[in-house]
């Protein structure tokens, strides 16, 4: 299916889950068990499809369906053979009820893709799903554009069937609009709009173009100033899509035009259209490698956000007016306008700053003070990715000398080492990384500082690695020596009383 149909399938799957006239012959059951290990995950969902049932027992005899299945998940190993077998268990018992139970693998996270793809092969290995009446389904949903598991499907072209999903949101979107019924202008604008995004997606820019100014004469006549601020908008994108940069910010201009206008008649949102427009001509400048330009309008953008306010789009306006202003090798502009971005943090809470940008700006900040230094700090948690991996592998290959029938006992020595392999791998990198910032001169300690200060007492740089066990400090079997930090009240405060200077509009030129 298209990526775009993700959620329509997701609307299906759920829609199963209630009794009804759209339901097939089949039931589903979704399960988003998180992948650490094979038999971690084995255990997990057999736990999931118990409690499940247990909690749908009301539910089960509202539909007509006895709960007399026993979910007795410990006398099955915890191994996708005897995942497999459970649900074998539960179909069989209500072979009356479902032709089939097809359960929906939606992982939250997959820690090893090869081990999850290697449990996958073993599932599609047991009896259950090699007999040819088999009653139960493992379902994976996959795109077009990223299609994942098409070696999984030649590797088991007897087991294994891929069903097309001919279903393009776009699509559905235009038919949706066409049978809404009614008349008048608002009907033939969602039509109109439909066509202009799907062209966007689909179509050429000069497409785009001619039909969201189509679009447009109507909403002049209507004066609807905030859908001429989408349409102009999409066409940018279109433009963008095409590299076309010059023309992507004359339709960015002609979008605030717009917005301006619906700010002016009293718009809710005209801010934040405002907004909009502003970090979409930033985007293009950037593109286009016009740096200084796209600093202006990301300067300019972080001042329509604090009279919204938003600080999150403060925070990112100016971070990537420093972004830029370095690329562009204005130092002292990129660090004007990185310190006034930790200024702007200062209020939110730590959990708050986490969900901004703030983390990326300071390591923006590192990078600006010491590029060779931030690059190593990024390198030894790519090491440490790369330790973890190989500690996971190391894990699967001792889980498969257990043979077809682990102990619980021996699985909970394999979770036990695991986790103390774990741990020693993430305090090396700890360790190395303190190291690492040791070697920083007295601003780039201080960044760091502002770091474990703002966001978590461990921070060290990006990409910021969280204990694998989700211990707090206090919890670490081996707490690294950190090193005293120089006090970074100096740049908190000059953050929140530094005001560069509001840049003027950016000048025209040929992106």
């Amino acid at each position: 299916m298209p990526d775009n149909a993700k959620r329509m399938l997701s609307a299906f799957f759920e829609a199963q889950q209630h009794p009804g006239e759209w339901n097939t012959p089949d039931a589903f059951l979704r399960l988003d068990v998180p992948f650490e290990t094979s038999w971690g995950y084995s255990r997990g969902l057999k736990q999931t499809l118990a409690a499940g049932f247990e909690e749908n027992r009301d539910a089960l005899k509202d539909q007509g369906i006895e709960p007399d299945w026993s979910p007795t998940a410990r006398e099955y190993p915890d191994t996708a053979a005897g995942f497999m077998a459970l649900l074998s268990s539960f179909a069989e018992h209500y072979r009356a009820h479902w032709r089939h139970v097809v359960v929906v693998l939606e992982p939250q996270r997959v820690t090893s893709l090869e081990a999850f793809e290697a449990w996958l092969d073993a599932t599609l290995a047991a009896p259950e799903a090699r007999e040819p009446q088999a009653r139960v389904r493992i379902a994976m949903a996959d795109t077009q554009e990223h299609p994942g598991w098409q070696a999984l499907v030649d590797r088991h072209r007897g087991r294994s069937q891929v069903i097309d999903a001919a279903v393009d949101m776009f699509d559905i979107a235009r038919a949706t609009a066409a049978q809404s019924g009614g008349s008048g202008p608002q009907v033939a604008h969602r039509l109109a709009l439909t066509d202009v995004m799907t062209s966007l997606e689909k179509g050429s820019a000069a497409q785009t173009a001619q039909r969201a100014d189509k679009a447009m004469k109507r909403c002049e006549t209507q004066q609807w100033h905030d859908q001429q601020v989408v349409l102009h908008m999409a066409t940018a994108g279109a433009h963008l899509k095409e590299k076309q940069h010059g023309e992507a910010i004359k339709r960015y201009r002609l979008a605030r035009e717009c917005a301006a206008r619906a700010q002016a008649a009293g718009h809710p949102a005209g801010d934040t259209l405002l907004l909009q427009t502003w970090f979409g001509e930033a985007g293009a400048w950037l593109a286009a490698g016009q740096n200084g330009q796209a600093a202006q309008a990301y300067r300019l953008g972080s001042e329509v956000a604090r009279r919204i306010p938003n600080v999150l789009f403060v925070i990112e306006g100016l971070r990537m007016a420093a972004y830029c202003h370095g690329k562009d090798g204005k130092r002292q502009m990129a660090l004007d306008h990185g310190l006034q971005a930790i200024g702007e943090a200062k209020p939110l809470s730590p959990d708050e700053r986490a969900t901004t940008t703030f983390p990326l700006l300071l390591q923006d900040l590192l990078r600006l003070q010491d590029a060779s230094l931030a690059d190593k700090l990024e390198r030894a948690a790519a090491r440490y990715q790369a330790s973890v991996a190989d500690t996971h592998k190391d894990m699967e290959t001792r889980a498969d000398r257990l043979g077809p029938t682990p102990s619980s006992s021996e699985l909970s020595r394999l979770d036990l080492l695991l986790e103390a392999k774990l741990e020693s791998v993430f305090a090396k990198l700890c360790e190395e990384r303190e190291a690492l910032i040791a070697r920083g001169d007295v601003f780039f300690r201080k960044v760091v500082a502002v770091g474990r200060d703002f966001l978590h007492p461990g921070w060290n740089g990006l990409p910021d690695v969280k204990h694998p066990l989700d211990k707090d400090m206090a919890e670490w079997s081996s707490p690294p020596p950190f090193g005293v930090l120089p006090d970074a009240g100096d740049l908190i405060d000059a953050g929140a009383s530094r005001d560069p200077a509001t840049p003027p509009v950016p000048a025209e030129s040929a992106a």
